[in-house]
């Protein structure tokens, strides 16, 4: 009986031997297999868009001539407001010093508030003027952008092109599939035009 258990053991090792060894030459051919996967499996390459949105240099200029706008506008409307402001001042003291009669008043409260409106509703078209500009913008770039990565993976046969950088899907990448300054060089070469 204590034979048959030691007989039961000896087989149940070489079982599990041969298991083991099974798998390890199955895990080796799984790597010889992921790296010829790696040669003929779908090519993968990414773009960092921190990097291609600080040196793309054309939509740096268009964003700066647009800040450069919105700064104006801003300066703008504040002047008018401190120019009504003053205003409201000034009536406001001629109305203390008694200086015009209630009809008076009202035609100038009126008139005031008119203004008041006519600069809010000023305030309001600027606002959307500016938000629509900054959507074209942003638009423009994707749109181009788009553009010149299809023509990208088309020429260079990528499967996919990746966007990496704070907010993405992607959490780690390899540098060696960076194409970002492929992509940076190409743009700014096309503005140049």
């Amino acid at each position: 009986m204590k034979n048959n258990i030691i007989i039961a053991a000896i087989a149940a090792l070489l079982v599990a031997t041969a298991f083991l060894t099974s798998n390890c030459n199955q895990n080796q051919g799984g790597t010889q297999s992921a790296a010829q996967a790696k040669e003929t499996g779908p090519k993968i390459v990414f773009v960092n868009a921190d990097t291609l949105l600080a040196n793309y240099e054309y939509m740096n200029q268009k964003q700066e001539e647009f800040g450069q706008r919105e700064a104006k506008a801003d300066a703008d409307l504040k002047a008018r407001g401190r120019a009504l402001e003053k205003e409201f001042m000034a009536a406001q003291e001629k109305i203390q010093k008694g200086l015009l009669a209630p009809n008076q008043i009202a035609v100038e409260e009126q008139r005031l508030g008119q203004k008041q409106q006519a600069l809010a509703a000023e305030q309001e078209r600027l606002t959307r003027e500016l938000m629509a500009e900054g959507q074209k913008l942003q638009e423009e770039l994707n749109k181009t952008i788009k553009s010149l990565l299809a023509d990208i993976q088309k020429e260079k046969g990528y499967d996919y092109i990746l966007s990496y950088g704070p907010g993405t899907g992607v959490l780690m990448v390899n540098d060696s599939l960076d194409i970002t300054q492929m992509v940076l060089e190409r743009l700014n070469k096309k503005e140049e035009k």
